[in-house]
Parts: structure tokens; sequence; C-alpha cells
């Protein structure tokens, strides 16, 4: 995929975003939540929820509340994962990290307050969907969002690390750390689109393992990175005896393990015919991007 379509796809949520943080009652937390939220950023998981819809033929005006919704949950997991109790990393999206710019304290209620903005953007009365399916992404979203999905991932990243695991256990904490919400992504598609529990379980699975193959992306590219590409600190993941799976088997077979599970991701969405070409050129990008 060009980055083109995925840059087109971060404006569109980007001016969403400005919209609803600006009919927000102007507090001290709003300057802080909007540069965590909107400076910069590819906002892939929303690239991965407009492309699902085209399966559905879904109309991108019915997705954006809950793209917003994910970025806004992205934005506070990155806010508090730079933060220095957890990371330490002093860089994102090529800008001083939102606590070097406003201050320790201020972060972690900005990220707060975007966990919390999240949920109030799928139930806002303008959001023209009915209360059944806005209960049921709620429910979803705070399930990938907690202690079973991203919050729950980043307590097993930062314990596991200087330490000895086994595959299936880094390959589990990847899941919940970014695979959940990108779980969450192909899930809230479906659950708009009004489908049965299983084509919901399928995509939700689906999605799980593109988020997978995001992280491992990541991992590649704190590797072999460009710091000034990347926007972040790269080569860290060593020094910090992160668990990962390089770490444990090494880049060849880590990438070779990783293009399988791209090969098997877009074979899934072969039946799908067409309407998946989006989709699957958001997957090829995933693996070979650069930043």
């Amino acid at each position: 995929m060009s980055t083109k379509l995925i840059n087109d796809n971060a404006k569109k949520i980007d001016i969403f975003m400005k919209k609803y943080l600006s009919k927000q009652k102007q507090t001290g937390l709003i300057n802080s939540m909007k540069y965590g939220s909107l400076s910069g950023g590819k906002k892939i998981r929303s690239s991965i929820i407009i492309g699902t819809g085209k399966l559905f033929n879904l109309n991108i005006k019915k997705l954006l509340n809950v793209c917003a919704a994910v970025e806004c949950i992205h934005s506070y997991s990155l806010i508090h994962d730079d933060l220095p109790c957890m990371d330490d990393d002093k860089i994102r999206r090529g800008k001083p990290a939102t606590h070097i710019k406003y201050g320790e304290s201020t972060a972690i209620l900005a990220g707060n307050s975007l966990l919390t903005l999240a949920f109030e953007m799928i139930a806002d009365k303008n959001y023209k969907i009915s209360n059944a399916t806005k209960i049921e992404l709620i429910k979803g979203i705070a399930a990938c969002s907690g202690h079973s999905g991203i919050a729950g991932g980043q307590y097993l990243d930062l314990k596991f690390e200087k330490q000895k695991k086994i595959v299936n256990q880094v390959i589990n904490m990847q899941k919940k750390k970014t695979g959940k919400l990108f779980n969450f992504c192909c899930f809230a598609v479906a659950v708009i689109a009004k489908k049965n529990n299983n084509i919901k379980k399928s995509l939700s699975k689906l999605g799980e393992d593109i988020g997978l193959l995001f992280q491992l992306a990541d991992d590649f590219i704190d590797i072999e990175g460009n710091q000034k590409l990347a926007g972040k600190p790269i080569k860290k993941d060593k020094k910090k005896g992160k668990s990962t799976l390089i770490s444990l088997i090494g880049f060849k077979k880590a990438y070779n393990y990783s293009f399988k599970l791209k090969k098997d991701i877009l074979r899934k969405l072969s039946k799908h015919g067409k309407k998946a070409d989006e989709l699957k050129n958001t997957v090829n990008f995933i693996l070979g991007r650069k930043f």
C-alpha cells in the first residue's frame, strides 16, 4: 500500500478528532491531550477499521467515532508507556514525549482523559448507531484496553524484562499489549455491520494476528530501523532486556515467522475478493514499513 492512502486515512481521523476535542470543555488538560493524540502517527489501526469496513460496504462516516476512540486508547497507552516508571522514553513520533513536554503528572492525567474520552465518543448521541450496538462496542473496547488487554500486556512486558521466557509466553504478551486493540478494530466493524457471532470471532482473531504482525514489525524496526524515520528511540529492546521473539529465536527465524503470519492473514482475506484489497495492502504495509 502506498503511504498516501495511510496518510489520507490518518488525516480524516485527525480532522474528526480535532473537531471533537474543540467541542470539549476547554480544561487545563486539553492541550496535553491534543499533543498526545494528534502529534503525528500513522493511525494504522484506523486504516484497519476502514479497510475492514470495505468488506461489508460500510460508509466511513459509520466508522469515524470508532476510529477516533481506538486512536484515543492507543495514544493513552503510548503516553503512559513512555513514562519513567514504564519504558522511560523521551521521544515519541519525532517529538518530545508528552511527559517531557508537560510533566509526568499532567501526562498521566492526559492519558487517563483520552482513555475515558474513547467511551464518550462511542456513546455520543450524535453517533447514529443503535444503543445495543454502542453497548457491545463499549464492552469490547473496555475488555481490549484493560487488564486482559493493553494494560495487562504492558504489565507482562515490564515483568518479563531480563527474564528467560518461552516463545508462547512472549507471543501471548504481545497479543495482549498490541494485538487486542487490533482485535477490537476488526470486531467493531462486524458489530456495526450486524454480523453473526462466528464472523465476529473470526474477525477478532484476524485482527489479533494483524496486531501481532504489527508488534513484530516494531521489533524489527528497533533492531535495524532509523531513529529519524521511526520517530522514537531504537535499539532499546536489547539494552532493557525486553523479551521479544527476536531475542528468543533470532532475527531471521523471527522474520520467517512474521512472513508466514502475514501470508496466513492474506490467505484468510482472499475469500473476500477485491473488497479486501485495501485491508490486504495495509497488512503488506505493516510488515514492510520502516517507521
